[in-house]
Protein backbone atom coordinates (compact mmCIF):
# COMPACT_ATOMS: atom_id res chain seq x y z
CA UNK A 1 0.00 0.00 0.00
CA UNK A 2 2.48 2.06 0.56
CA UNK A 3 4.40 2.24 -2.74
CA UNK A 4 1.18 2.05 -4.30
CA UNK A 5 1.09 5.83 -2.69
CA UNK A 6 4.57 6.90 -3.39
CA UNK A 7 4.06 5.42 -7.02
CA UNK A 8 1.01 7.71 -7.27
CA UNK A 9 2.62 10.74 -5.47
CA UNK A 10 5.48 10.33 -8.24
CA UNK A 11 3.29 10.19 -10.53
CA UNK A 12 1.05 13.40 -9.42
CA UNK A 13 4.58 15.01 -8.76
CA UNK A 14 6.36 14.75 -12.41
CA UNK A 15 2.42 14.94 -13.79
CA UNK A 16 2.00 18.67 -11.52
CA UNK A 17 5.41 19.67 -12.85
CA UNK A 18 4.48 19.41 -16.44
CA UNK A 19 1.34 21.60 -15.52
CA UNK A 20 2.81 24.38 -14.24
CA UNK A 21 5.25 24.03 -17.40
CA UNK A 22 1.73 24.21 -19.60
CA UNK A 23 0.69 26.90 -17.94
CA UNK A 24 3.36 29.15 -17.98
CA UNK A 25 5.42 28.08 -21.48
CA UNK A 26 2.85 29.59 -23.55
CA UNK A 27 2.45 32.90 -22.28
CA UNK A 28 5.79 33.45 -21.32
CA UNK A 29 7.30 34.61 -24.89
CA UNK A 30 4.18 36.70 -25.32
CA UNK A 31 5.23 38.74 -21.73
CA UNK A 32 8.39 39.15 -22.70
CA UNK A 33 7.83 40.77 -25.56
CA UNK A 34 4.67 42.49 -23.92
CA UNK A 35 7.10 43.90 -21.74
CA UNK A 36 9.62 45.65 -24.53
CA UNK A 37 12.30 42.54 -25.48
CA UNK A 38 13.48 42.27 -28.32
CA UNK A 39 12.89 38.53 -29.82
CA UNK A 40 16.49 37.51 -29.49
CA UNK A 41 15.89 38.24 -25.68
CA UNK A 42 12.64 36.90 -25.80
CA UNK A 43 14.42 33.28 -26.55
CA UNK A 44 16.81 33.53 -24.55
CA UNK A 45 14.29 33.79 -21.53
CA UNK A 46 12.90 30.69 -22.73
CA UNK A 47 15.62 28.82 -23.48
CA UNK A 48 16.94 29.75 -19.99
CA UNK A 49 14.57 26.91 -18.48
CA UNK A 50 16.20 23.76 -20.89
CA UNK A 51 19.88 25.38 -20.31
CA UNK A 52 19.59 25.19 -16.59
CA UNK A 53 18.24 21.90 -16.62
CA UNK A 54 20.84 20.31 -18.96
CA UNK A 55 23.44 21.79 -16.39
CA UNK A 56 21.62 21.15 -13.35
CA UNK A 57 19.69 17.44 -14.11
CA UNK A 58 22.63 15.53 -13.48
CA UNK A 59 23.74 17.57 -10.66
CA UNK A 60 20.68 16.54 -8.77
CA UNK A 61 20.90 12.96 -10.18
CA UNK A 62 24.13 12.25 -8.25
CA UNK A 63 23.24 14.24 -5.19
CA UNK A 64 19.95 11.75 -5.01
CA UNK A 65 22.58 8.42 -5.15
CA UNK A 66 24.53 10.14 -1.69
CA UNK A 67 21.49 11.78 0.31
CA UNK A 68 18.35 10.35 -1.23
CA UNK A 69 15.61 10.65 -3.92
CA UNK A 70 13.12 12.03 -1.45
CA UNK A 71 14.65 15.25 0.07
CA UNK A 72 16.11 16.01 -3.54
CA UNK A 73 12.22 15.81 -5.03
CA UNK A 74 10.97 17.77 -1.71
CA UNK A 75 14.15 20.77 -2.65
CA UNK A 76 13.26 20.42 -6.44
CA UNK A 77 9.48 20.81 -5.85
CA UNK A 78 9.59 23.49 -3.13
CA UNK A 79 12.06 25.14 -6.23
CA UNK A 80 9.39 24.99 -8.76
CA UNK A 81 6.99 26.65 -6.40
CA UNK A 82 9.23 29.64 -5.55
CA UNK A 83 10.00 30.00 -9.38
CA UNK A 84 6.23 30.12 -10.23
CA UNK A 85 6.16 32.75 -7.47
CA UNK A 86 8.70 34.71 -9.07
CA UNK A 87 7.24 34.41 -12.34
CA UNK A 88 3.68 36.18 -10.55
CA UNK A 89 5.58 38.79 -9.64
CA UNK A 90 7.47 39.35 -12.58
CA UNK A 91 4.49 39.28 -14.45
CA UNK A 92 2.52 41.79 -11.98
CA UNK A 93 5.63 44.58 -12.02
CA UNK A 94 6.25 43.43 -15.79
CA UNK A 95 10.61 42.70 -15.34
CA UNK A 96 12.24 41.11 -17.81
CA UNK A 97 14.44 40.51 -15.15
CA UNK A 98 12.58 38.87 -12.91
CA UNK A 99 11.08 36.78 -15.89
CA UNK A 100 14.83 35.42 -16.64
CA UNK A 101 15.41 35.09 -12.89
CA UNK A 102 12.04 32.68 -12.55
CA UNK A 103 13.04 30.55 -15.75
CA UNK A 104 16.60 30.29 -14.58
CA UNK A 105 15.31 28.87 -11.01
CA UNK A 106 12.59 26.73 -12.40
CA UNK A 107 15.34 25.01 -14.53
CA UNK A 108 18.27 24.96 -11.48
CA UNK A 109 15.40 22.99 -9.23
CA UNK A 110 14.26 20.74 -13.02
CA UNK A 111 15.60 17.60 -11.41
CA UNK A 112 11.69 16.19 -11.04
CA UNK A 113 11.81 14.34 -13.96
CA UNK A 114 15.18 12.08 -13.30
CA UNK A 115 15.09 11.66 -10.11
CA UNK A 116 11.18 10.91 -10.40
CA UNK A 117 12.76 7.97 -13.24
CA UNK A 118 15.32 7.09 -10.39
CA UNK A 119 12.32 6.64 -7.59
CA UNK A 120 10.59 4.83 -9.72
CA UNK A 121 13.18 2.29 -10.45
CA UNK A 122 14.19 1.96 -7.26
CA UNK A 123 11.05 0.98 -6.20
CA UNK A 124 10.05 -1.56 -9.37
CA UNK A 125 10.92 -5.32 -10.33
CA UNK A 126 13.02 -5.24 -13.57
CA UNK A 127 9.29 -7.09 -14.99
CA UNK A 128 7.02 -4.19 -14.18
CA UNK A 129 9.93 -1.30 -14.56
CA UNK A 130 8.76 -0.31 -18.39
CA UNK A 131 5.23 -0.44 -17.47
CA UNK A 132 5.75 1.47 -14.27
CA UNK A 133 7.82 4.00 -16.27
CA UNK A 134 4.62 4.37 -18.46
CA UNK A 135 3.47 6.71 -15.98
CA UNK A 136 6.04 9.38 -16.64
CA UNK A 137 4.42 9.23 -20.06
CA UNK A 138 1.19 9.58 -19.13
CA UNK A 139 1.47 12.34 -17.06
CA UNK A 140 3.53 14.27 -19.73
CA UNK A 141 0.54 13.64 -21.86
CA UNK A 142 -2.00 15.16 -19.21
CA UNK A 143 0.34 17.63 -18.23
CA UNK A 144 0.22 19.33 -21.35
CA UNK A 145 -3.44 19.10 -21.93
CA UNK A 146 -4.22 20.48 -18.17
CA UNK A 147 -1.84 22.75 -17.93
CA UNK A 148 -3.38 24.82 -20.77
CA UNK A 149 -6.35 24.57 -19.68
CA UNK A 150 -6.07 26.04 -16.15
CA UNK A 151 -3.49 28.58 -17.91
CA UNK A 152 -6.69 29.85 -19.72
CA UNK A 153 -9.29 29.59 -16.80
CA UNK A 154 -6.21 31.37 -14.17
CA UNK A 155 -5.74 34.27 -16.61
CA UNK A 156 -9.58 34.78 -16.96
CA UNK A 157 -10.26 34.85 -13.83
CA UNK A 158 -7.19 36.40 -11.75
CA UNK A 159 -5.43 38.32 -15.19
CA UNK A 160 -1.97 38.20 -16.29
CA UNK A 161 -0.72 37.34 -13.02
CA UNK A 162 -3.17 34.32 -12.73
CA UNK A 163 -1.02 31.43 -14.38
CA UNK A 164 2.13 32.12 -11.90
CA UNK A 165 -0.07 32.38 -8.60
CA UNK A 166 -2.02 29.25 -9.83
CA UNK A 167 0.97 26.79 -10.73
CA UNK A 168 2.69 27.68 -7.56
CA UNK A 169 -0.15 27.03 -5.90
CA UNK A 170 -0.60 23.55 -7.16
CA UNK A 171 3.15 22.79 -6.81
CA UNK A 172 2.94 23.87 -2.68
CA UNK A 173 -0.17 21.58 -2.39
CA UNK A 174 2.05 18.75 -4.07
CA UNK A 175 4.89 19.90 -1.68
CA UNK A 176 2.53 19.03 0.84
CA UNK A 177 1.41 15.87 -0.53
CA UNK A 178 5.12 14.44 -0.75
CA UNK A 179 5.98 16.18 2.39
CA UNK A 180 3.75 13.44 4.17
CA UNK A 181 3.09 10.80 1.89
CA UNK A 182 6.47 9.87 -0.23
CA UNK A 183 8.81 7.57 0.80
CA UNK A 184 12.37 7.26 0.75
CA UNK A 185 12.81 4.75 -1.81
CA UNK A 186 16.92 4.74 -2.00
CA UNK A 187 18.74 1.44 -0.82
CA UNK A 188 22.30 0.46 -0.95
CA UNK A 189 22.13 -1.55 -4.02
CA UNK A 190 20.00 1.01 -6.15
CA UNK A 191 21.37 1.59 -9.39
CA UNK A 192 22.79 5.66 -9.30
CA UNK A 193 21.61 7.72 -11.51
CA UNK A 194 22.98 7.64 -14.87
CA UNK A 195 25.51 10.32 -15.61
CA UNK A 196 25.68 12.15 -18.40
CA UNK A 197 26.75 11.32 -21.75
CA UNK A 198 30.59 12.50 -22.14
CA UNK A 199 31.95 13.32 -25.89
CA UNK A 200 33.80 10.36 -26.54
CA UNK A 201 30.42 8.71 -26.16
CA UNK A 202 28.35 10.78 -28.50
CA UNK A 203 31.05 11.00 -30.59
CA UNK A 204 31.17 6.90 -30.62
CA UNK A 205 27.74 6.60 -31.09
CA UNK A 206 27.56 9.29 -34.11
CA UNK A 207 29.85 7.46 -35.85
CA UNK A 208 27.08 4.38 -36.41
CA UNK A 209 25.31 5.81 -39.51
CA UNK A 210 21.54 4.79 -38.60
CA UNK A 211 21.52 6.21 -34.90
CA UNK A 212 23.92 9.42 -36.04
CA UNK A 213 21.09 9.62 -39.17
CA UNK A 214 18.05 8.82 -36.83
CA UNK A 215 19.57 11.34 -34.24
CA UNK A 216 19.67 13.96 -36.98
CA UNK A 217 16.42 13.60 -37.71
CA UNK A 218 15.27 13.97 -33.63
CA UNK A 219 16.96 16.88 -33.41
CA UNK A 220 15.67 18.69 -36.41
CA UNK A 221 12.13 17.84 -35.24
CA UNK A 222 12.55 18.99 -31.75
CA UNK A 223 13.43 22.09 -33.42
CA UNK A 224 11.22 22.53 -35.51
CA UNK A 225 8.77 21.71 -32.38
CA UNK A 226 10.04 24.20 -30.05
CA UNK A 227 10.17 27.03 -32.57
CA UNK A 228 6.26 26.09 -32.46
CA UNK A 229 6.02 26.25 -29.00
CA UNK A 230 8.01 29.31 -28.56
CA UNK A 231 6.17 31.48 -31.24
CA UNK A 232 2.23 30.35 -31.34
CA UNK A 233 0.89 32.70 -28.60
CA UNK A 234 3.00 35.57 -30.03
CA UNK A 235 2.33 34.95 -33.74
CA UNK A 236 -1.75 34.22 -32.87
CA UNK A 237 -1.92 37.14 -30.36
CA UNK A 238 0.13 40.25 -30.83
CA UNK A 239 1.47 42.60 -28.31
CA UNK A 240 0.17 46.12 -27.95
CA UNK A 241 2.69 47.20 -31.04
CA UNK A 242 2.77 44.33 -33.33
CA UNK A 243 -1.21 42.69 -34.05
CA UNK A 244 -1.22 39.00 -34.25
CA UNK A 245 -2.65 36.92 -36.83
CA UNK A 246 -6.54 36.71 -34.83
CA UNK A 247 -7.83 38.92 -32.51
CA UNK A 248 -10.95 38.03 -30.29
CA UNK A 249 -12.30 41.31 -28.47
CA UNK A 250 -15.17 42.37 -26.52
CA UNK A 251 -16.84 45.40 -26.38
CA UNK A 252 -17.02 47.35 -22.74
CA UNK A 253 -21.05 48.75 -22.76
CA UNK A 254 -22.91 51.68 -20.72
CA UNK A 255 -26.51 51.12 -20.30
CA UNK A 256 -29.10 54.25 -20.22
CA UNK A 257 -26.53 57.06 -21.82
CA UNK A 258 -29.97 58.44 -23.04
CA UNK A 259 -29.85 60.56 -20.09
CA UNK A 260 -28.34 64.68 -21.34
CA UNK A 261 -25.18 64.35 -19.52
CA UNK A 262 -22.95 61.11 -19.01
CA UNK A 263 -19.92 61.39 -18.51
CA UNK A 264 -16.47 59.42 -17.65
CA UNK A 265 -15.08 61.16 -14.10
CA UNK A 266 -12.43 58.70 -13.86
CA UNK A 267 -10.24 55.88 -15.53
CA UNK A 268 -8.70 53.46 -13.33
CA UNK A 269 -6.40 52.07 -15.80
CA UNK A 270 -4.21 52.46 -18.90
CA UNK A 271 -5.28 52.09 -22.09
CA UNK A 272 -3.11 49.00 -23.73
CA UNK A 273 -2.70 47.44 -20.19
CA UNK A 274 -3.93 44.43 -18.77
CA UNK A 275 -6.97 43.90 -17.11
CA UNK A 276 -8.64 41.33 -14.42
CA UNK A 277 -12.23 40.37 -15.07
CA UNK A 278 -14.35 42.41 -12.35
CA UNK A 279 -11.64 44.85 -12.32
CA UNK A 280 -12.87 48.68 -11.94
CA UNK A 281 -11.90 50.46 -15.19
CA UNK A 282 -13.85 53.54 -14.70
CA UNK A 283 -16.74 55.76 -12.97
CA UNK A 284 -19.83 57.07 -14.94
CA UNK A 285 -21.17 59.78 -14.05
CA UNK A 286 -24.76 60.58 -14.70
CA UNK A 287 -27.24 63.29 -13.41
CA UNK A 288 -28.48 61.07 -11.55
CA UNK A 289 -26.40 58.68 -10.08
CA UNK A 290 -22.90 57.60 -10.33
CA UNK A 291 -21.36 54.13 -11.47
CA UNK A 292 -18.47 52.15 -11.10
CA UNK A 293 -17.57 50.01 -14.37
CA UNK A 294 -16.28 46.99 -14.06
CA UNK A 295 -14.05 44.52 -17.78
CA UNK A 296 -16.52 41.78 -18.24
CA UNK A 297 -13.18 40.04 -19.38
CA UNK A 298 -9.72 39.44 -17.95
CA UNK A 299 -7.45 40.88 -21.21
CA UNK A 300 -5.90 44.01 -22.88
CA UNK A 301 -8.06 47.35 -22.93
CA UNK A 302 -8.05 49.70 -25.12
CA UNK A 303 -9.50 53.28 -25.05
CA UNK A 304 -10.14 56.65 -26.35
CA UNK A 305 -9.76 58.86 -23.27
CA UNK A 306 -12.76 60.60 -23.65
CA UNK A 307 -14.74 62.32 -21.34
CA UNK A 308 -18.40 61.90 -22.38
CA UNK A 309 -19.82 58.40 -23.11
CA UNK A 310 -20.85 57.84 -27.13
CA UNK A 311 -24.65 57.27 -27.94
CA UNK A 312 -23.53 53.32 -28.93
CA UNK A 313 -22.65 52.84 -25.08
CA UNK A 314 -19.16 51.72 -26.09
CA UNK A 315 -16.53 52.99 -24.02
CA UNK A 316 -13.21 50.39 -24.42
CA UNK A 317 -12.47 46.92 -26.24
CA UNK A 318 -10.76 44.35 -24.24
CA UNK A 319 -8.86 42.00 -26.11
CA UNK A 320 -8.57 38.44 -24.66
CA UNK A 321 -7.43 36.55 -27.67
CA UNK A 322 -4.71 35.17 -24.86
CA UNK A 323 -7.33 33.06 -23.82
CA UNK A 324 -8.20 31.73 -26.83
CA UNK A 325 -4.60 31.02 -27.62
CA UNK A 326 -4.50 28.75 -24.48
CA UNK A 327 -7.56 26.55 -25.85
CA UNK A 328 -5.89 26.04 -29.28
CA UNK A 329 -2.95 24.45 -27.38
CA UNK A 330 -5.40 21.99 -25.28
CA UNK A 331 -6.89 21.73 -29.09
CA UNK A 332 -3.98 20.37 -29.74
CA UNK A 333 -3.00 18.44 -26.93
CA UNK A 334 -6.32 16.04 -27.20
CA UNK A 335 -5.38 15.17 -30.79
CA UNK A 336 -1.61 14.44 -29.57
CA UNK A 337 -2.80 11.87 -26.87
CA UNK A 338 -5.85 10.62 -28.87
CA UNK A 339 -2.78 9.70 -32.02
CA UNK A 340 -0.48 8.44 -29.09
CA UNK A 341 -3.06 6.70 -27.51
CA UNK A 342 -4.88 4.55 -30.23
CA UNK A 343 -3.15 4.86 -33.65
CA UNK A 344 0.56 4.52 -33.22
CA UNK A 345 0.40 0.43 -32.91
CA UNK A 346 -1.63 -0.01 -36.11
CA UNK A 347 -0.01 2.99 -37.81
CA UNK A 348 3.45 1.13 -37.03
CA UNK A 349 2.10 -2.20 -38.31
CA UNK A 350 0.89 -0.50 -41.82
CA UNK A 351 3.71 1.77 -42.80
CA UNK A 352 6.38 0.44 -40.56
CA UNK A 353 8.80 3.01 -38.33
CA UNK A 354 10.83 4.55 -41.09
CA UNK A 355 8.22 5.51 -43.80
CA UNK A 356 5.90 6.47 -40.55
CA UNK A 357 8.59 8.81 -39.78
CA UNK A 358 8.95 10.04 -43.46
CA UNK A 359 5.17 10.63 -43.48
CA UNK A 360 4.98 12.61 -39.76
CA UNK A 361 7.95 14.81 -40.70
CA UNK A 362 6.34 15.77 -44.42
CA UNK A 363 3.01 16.25 -42.99
CA UNK A 364 4.85 18.46 -40.48
CA UNK A 365 6.50 20.89 -42.88
CA UNK A 366 3.04 21.32 -44.39
CA UNK A 367 1.37 22.15 -41.27
CA UNK A 368 4.08 24.89 -40.36
CA UNK A 369 3.90 26.65 -43.85
CA UNK A 370 0.26 26.33 -43.68
CA UNK A 371 0.25 27.29 -40.13
CA UNK A 372 1.03 31.59 -40.89
CA UNK A 373 -1.20 31.49 -43.90
CA UNK A 374 -4.16 30.79 -41.58
CA UNK A 375 -5.36 34.32 -40.59
CA UNK A 376 -8.67 36.22 -39.73
CA UNK A 377 -11.52 35.91 -39.95
CA UNK A 378 -10.85 32.33 -41.15
CA UNK A 379 -10.30 30.13 -38.33
CA UNK A 380 -11.20 27.15 -39.30
CA UNK A 381 -7.84 27.24 -41.26
CA UNK A 382 -6.00 27.76 -38.64
CA UNK A 383 -7.84 24.63 -36.77
CA UNK A 384 -7.03 22.55 -39.53
CA UNK A 385 -3.41 23.53 -39.57
CA UNK A 386 -3.36 22.82 -35.64
CA UNK A 387 -4.58 19.77 -36.24
CA UNK A 388 -2.58 18.45 -38.74
CA UNK A 389 0.14 19.47 -36.65
CA UNK A 390 -0.62 17.74 -33.52
CA UNK A 391 -1.29 14.72 -35.55
CA UNK A 392 2.25 14.80 -37.76
CA UNK A 393 3.64 15.52 -34.30
CA UNK A 394 2.29 12.85 -32.69
CA UNK A 395 3.08 10.12 -35.54
CA UNK A 396 7.28 10.52 -35.71
CA UNK A 397 8.25 10.94 -32.22
CA UNK A 398 7.21 6.95 -30.91
CA UNK A 399 8.58 5.13 -34.21
CA UNK A 400 12.07 7.51 -34.10
CA UNK A 401 12.58 6.59 -30.42
CA UNK A 402 11.72 3.06 -31.56
CA UNK A 403 14.31 2.80 -34.31
CA UNK A 404 16.93 4.31 -32.09
CA UNK A 405 16.16 1.23 -29.51
CA UNK A 406 16.45 -1.00 -32.17
CA UNK A 407 19.23 0.45 -33.01
CA UNK A 408 21.24 0.03 -29.65
CA UNK A 409 22.46 -3.19 -28.04
CA UNK A 410 20.82 -3.96 -25.10
CA UNK A 411 23.38 -3.02 -23.23
CA UNK A 412 23.71 0.40 -24.15
CA UNK A 413 20.07 1.76 -24.14
CA UNK A 414 20.31 4.10 -20.96
CA UNK A 415 23.90 5.53 -23.14
CA UNK A 416 22.20 6.20 -26.25
CA UNK A 417 19.15 7.47 -24.64
CA UNK A 418 21.27 9.80 -22.62
CA UNK A 419 22.57 11.41 -26.22
CA UNK A 420 19.28 11.52 -27.36
CA UNK A 421 18.05 13.65 -24.27
CA UNK A 422 21.24 15.43 -24.86
CA UNK A 423 20.70 16.13 -28.30
CA UNK A 424 17.01 17.33 -27.47
CA UNK A 425 17.87 19.90 -24.69
CA UNK A 426 20.21 21.43 -27.46
CA UNK A 427 17.71 21.94 -29.58
CA UNK A 428 14.66 23.22 -27.00
CA UNK A 429 18.01 25.46 -26.45
CA UNK A 430 18.64 27.08 -29.78
CA UNK A 431 15.26 26.79 -31.17
CA UNK A 432 13.62 29.54 -28.99
CA UNK A 433 16.86 32.12 -30.10
CA UNK A 434 16.64 31.49 -33.44
CA UNK A 435 12.33 31.60 -33.62
CA UNK A 436 11.89 34.37 -31.61
CA UNK A 437 14.88 36.04 -33.24
CA UNK A 438 13.34 35.47 -36.72
CA UNK A 439 9.80 36.73 -35.50
CA UNK A 440 10.88 40.35 -35.16
CA UNK A 441 11.65 40.36 -38.52
CA UNK A 442 8.48 38.75 -39.50
CA UNK A 443 5.33 36.64 -38.28
CA UNK A 444 6.27 34.00 -41.08
CA UNK A 445 9.67 33.55 -41.48
CA UNK A 446 9.97 31.24 -38.53
CA UNK A 447 7.22 28.85 -39.61
CA UNK A 448 8.23 28.85 -43.33
CA UNK A 449 12.23 27.94 -42.46
CA UNK A 450 10.79 25.10 -39.60
CA UNK A 451 9.00 23.78 -42.35
CA UNK A 452 11.91 23.85 -44.98
CA UNK A 453 13.78 22.14 -42.06
CA UNK A 454 11.10 19.62 -41.50
CA UNK A 455 11.12 18.57 -45.37
CA UNK A 456 14.53 18.05 -45.53
CA UNK A 457 14.55 15.45 -42.93
CA UNK A 458 11.45 13.86 -44.34
CA UNK A 459 13.96 13.34 -47.34
CA UNK A 460 17.03 12.97 -45.02
CA UNK A 461 15.27 10.14 -43.64
CA UNK A 462 13.42 8.23 -46.93
CA UNK A 463 17.20 8.30 -48.40
CA UNK A 464 19.29 7.35 -45.37
CA UNK A 465 17.20 5.28 -43.15
CA UNK A 466 16.81 1.60 -43.13
CA UNK A 467 13.66 -0.29 -42.60
CA UNK A 468 13.24 -2.07 -39.51
CA UNK A 469 14.36 -5.67 -39.96
CA UNK A 470 14.06 -6.28 -36.01
CA UNK A 471 15.18 -9.89 -36.03
CA UNK A 472 18.48 -8.52 -38.15
CA UNK A 473 19.26 -5.82 -35.62
CA UNK A 474 18.80 -7.76 -32.79
CA UNK A 475 21.48 -9.88 -34.10
CA UNK A 476 23.60 -6.65 -35.08
CA UNK A 477 23.43 -5.50 -31.49
CA UNK A 478 24.79 -8.32 -29.90
CA UNK A 479 27.10 -9.49 -32.47
CA UNK A 480 28.77 -5.47 -31.68
CA UNK A 481 28.34 -6.27 -27.89
CA UNK A 482 30.31 -9.04 -28.32
CA UNK A 483 33.38 -7.82 -30.08
CA UNK A 484 33.46 -4.86 -27.41
CA UNK A 485 32.35 -7.02 -24.59
CA UNK A 486 35.02 -8.37 -21.85
CA UNK A 487 37.75 -10.56 -22.25
CA UNK A 488 36.22 -14.28 -22.58
CA UNK A 489 36.14 -16.30 -19.13
CA UNK A 490 39.19 -18.46 -17.79
CA UNK A 491 38.76 -21.97 -16.74
CA UNK A 492 41.30 -22.93 -14.25
CA UNK A 493 42.95 -26.15 -15.05
CA UNK A 494 44.27 -27.90 -11.73
CA UNK A 495 47.22 -29.43 -14.29
CA UNK A 496 48.63 -25.77 -13.86
CA UNK A 497 47.14 -24.12 -16.83
CA UNK A 498 44.46 -21.51 -17.48
CA UNK A 499 42.26 -22.76 -20.70
CA UNK A 500 40.50 -20.09 -22.53
CA UNK A 501 37.04 -20.66 -23.96
CA UNK A 502 37.63 -21.40 -27.84
CA UNK A 503 40.50 -22.38 -29.91
CA UNK A 504 43.99 -20.89 -30.94
CA UNK A 505 44.77 -18.95 -28.49
CA UNK A 506 48.73 -17.83 -27.57
CA UNK A 507 50.62 -20.02 -24.92
CA UNK A 508 52.06 -16.42 -23.82
CA UNK A 509 48.48 -15.44 -22.65
CA UNK A 510 48.11 -19.08 -20.74
CA UNK A 511 48.50 -18.10 -17.23
CA UNK A 512 49.62 -20.28 -14.53
CA UNK A 513 47.09 -21.85 -12.13
CA UNK A 514 47.46 -22.97 -8.56
CA UNK A 515 49.20 -25.44 -7.41
CA UNK A 516 47.72 -28.84 -6.59
CA UNK A 517 48.94 -29.91 -2.96
CA UNK A 518 48.72 -33.33 -2.33
CA UNK A 519 47.77 -34.68 0.83
CA UNK A 520 48.66 -38.50 0.35
CA UNK A 521 51.84 -37.03 -1.04
CA UNK A 522 51.67 -39.01 -4.40
CA UNK A 523 54.03 -38.37 -6.57
CA UNK A 524 53.40 -36.15 -9.32
CA UNK A 525 53.13 -38.24 -12.42
CA UNK A 526 50.04 -39.95 -10.43
CA UNK A 527 48.81 -36.70 -9.66
CA UNK A 528 48.63 -35.86 -13.31
CA UNK A 529 46.76 -39.20 -14.46
CA UNK A 530 44.40 -39.45 -11.65
CA UNK A 531 43.10 -35.83 -12.68
CA UNK A 532 43.27 -37.24 -15.97
CA UNK A 533 41.10 -40.19 -15.32
CA UNK A 534 38.31 -37.74 -13.45
CA UNK A 535 37.88 -35.69 -16.53
CA UNK A 536 37.64 -38.47 -18.86
CA UNK A 537 35.27 -39.96 -16.65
Amino acid sequence: MARKASLLVIFLTVFIDLIGFGIVLPVLPLYAKTYGAAGIIAGLIVASYSLMQFLFAPWWGRLSDRIGRRPVLLISTAGACISYILFALACYYESLWGLLASRMAAGVCGANLSVASAYIADVSSPEDRSKRMGLIGMAFGLGFIVGPALGALSAEWFGVTGPGWTAATICGLNLILAYFVLGESRRPESDPAPPPPRLQQITRILKRKQLACLMGVFFLATFCFTCFESTFVVAFTGTKESPGTFSFKQDVRVQNVDEPLTWVQDWHVVSGEEVRRGEPICTLVTLTNTNVINAPKSGRITFENREIAPSNGKIATIDYTRTIAYYMLVFCGLIGAVIQGKFIGPLVNWLGEKWLIVVGLALLGVSLAWLPLANAPHFYLLLGALALFSVSSSVYRAPTYGLISLNAGPNEQGEVMGVVQSIGSLARIIGPLIALGLLDVSIRLPYFICAAIAVVAAIVAAFLLKPADKAALVAEAGLREKEVGEEPPRKINLRGKAVHDGEGVDESQVQEGPKRINLRAKPTEDVGSEANEKEEG
